[in-house]
């Protein structure tokens, strides 16, 4: 690790092999360190060849279903490039234009849907019209790696610890309004219908550095009011980052995501990578939240964030590999909240589109916005840069927790001046599984 830390990738490497040819129980993990390096260096085959080698050691470590992702986006470039070397050595051919045709009500967005509501906490919540509704979060100890692309490039993998620690962002409302006056006494956290044996932090969220993607549509589909767009994700953007702690990236998705601007602090360079962002391509939505979340996951930090994606879209998907419900998993595992603003035209009836950007939001604590048109869209944007400001977070350590990979819901209740409140936040998450002991 030291060695990958001093960039001595191919030392790395080599200290691997050493390890591999020698009894090595419970040192699976060496092949993960050894499959960073090999990114690192752009052997690709060789990162296969480790991450394999690091599932047959340690098929239940925390690491693995990252490992298994990690593969799979390997896999994929693999064969995409050989697709692409064929192509070259092929004659071109003429295809005929396709009509393009709505996605909103789509077949595959209807079982998406249906898919996720079986899931955990992804049923209709009974008491989400009352005042005070269920809430809940991510274990943050189930921050995972991410492999962060540019166009087909992996650059970036980073193992995070594992600590049984909860931390909840959360906003709170009063007719409509945000109140940004709570303290510690005037909230109750239930965690698994049991409070917390010890709260380790309550304070807004102000006070902490912010981590915020911006992830637009590319695809052809938002390409009428793509320009608008940029517009106005630049000024968010621009009014969002007040602090040198504060950083952003700005990632654009049609068939596949792509970094125009990485982490930064700089303005200047944020409105350039949405600048940079051009119209084509399909619509890969679940694949580029699970991307930005991991992203956002990878990032290393040494004290608490609050990590928020904002994502402006008009809900249709038809090119993902990655499903609704995995990314919704993944908004969970990375303690992400996700932010949507929906592009699309008019009032007209709810569509499964707009099922899908509601999902994304409210199952991550984030609530999704319908501007309904493109002059409502800034206010939109100026709104919703007031809501994340405007959260609280409390950190705490679970009563009786088990790390048994269970769905633990958690409830939190807000009053003030005798009046309850309405609370906004994750409904849940999954605790970690522990890795056996060799």
């Amino acid at each position: 690790m030291r060695k990958n830390g001093n960039h001595q990738y191919r030392e790395a490497i080599g200290t691997v092999a050493r390890i591999h040819e020698l009894h090595h129980p419970g040192m699976g993990n060496a092949h993960y360190v050894a499959a960073v390096a090999a990114v690192a260096l752009n052997d690709l085959p060789l990162a296969q060849k480790q991450l394999n080698l690091f599932l047959q050691e340690d098929p239940s470590n925390p690491l693995a279903a990252t490992a298994r992702y990690n593969l799979d986006i390997l896999d994929r470039n693999q064969k995409a490039n050989a697709v692409a070397a064929s192509a070259a050595q092929q004659p071109p051919m003429l295809v005929a234009a396709k009509p393009s045709e709505s996605l909103a009500n789509s077949d595959r967005l209807k079982a998406q849907l249906a898919d996720t509501a079986k899931e955990d906490g992804g049923g209709s919540c009974e008491n989400c019209s009352a005042p005070a509704t269920l809430a809940a979060n991510n274990l943050e100890a189930a921050s995972i790696p991410d492999v962060s692309r540019s166009d087909a490039a992996i650059s970036q993998w980073t193992i995070r610890r594992v600590v049984d620690e909860v931390a909840v962002f959360f906003a709170v409302t009063s007719g409509g309004h945000s109140v940004t006056s709570l303290e510690l006494s005037d909230i109750k956290v239930l965690d698994d219908n049991k409070p917390p044996e010890k709260v380790l932090q309550f304070t807004p969220q102000s006070k902490l550095p912010l981590r915020l993607g911006v992830v637009i549509d590319t695809s052809g589909s938002v390409q009428p009011r793509f320009a608008f767009e940029k517009q106005a994700a630049a000024k968010f953007l621009g009014h969002m980052l007040t602090s040198t702690s504060d950083l952003g990236f700005v990632v654009g998705f049609a068939d596949t995501p792509t970094v125009t601007q990485d982490f930064t602090d700089d303005q200047q360079l944020l409105a350039a990578g949405v600048n940079k962002l051009t119209n084509n391509g399909g619509t890969a939505l679940f694949d580029a939240v699970s991307y930005a979340c991991r992203k956002l996951a990878a990032y290393p930090e040494h004290e608490r964030v609050a990590k928020v994606l904002v994502v402006v879209t008009d809900g249709e998907d038809n090119a993902s590999h990655t499903s609704l419900r995995q990314a919704i998993r993944d908004e969970e595992a990375t303690g992400v909240t996700v932010y949507t603003i929906s592009t699309k035209e008019g009032d007209g009836d709810k569509t499964e589109a707009d099922k899908i950007l509601q999902t994304l939001a409210e199952r991550s604590g984030g609530e999704a916005l319908f501007p309904g048109d493109m002059m409502t869209l800034g206010r939109s944007f100026d709104k919703l840069g007031d809501q994340i400001r405007s959260r609280y977070v409390v950190a705490y350590k679970p009563a009786d927790f088990d790390a048994n990979g269970k769905y633990r819901t958690i409830t939190i209740l807000a009053v003030k001046n005798g009046k309850r409140l309405q609370v906004h936040a994750r409904k849940g998450y999954h605790a970690r599984v522990e890795t056996p002991t060799p």
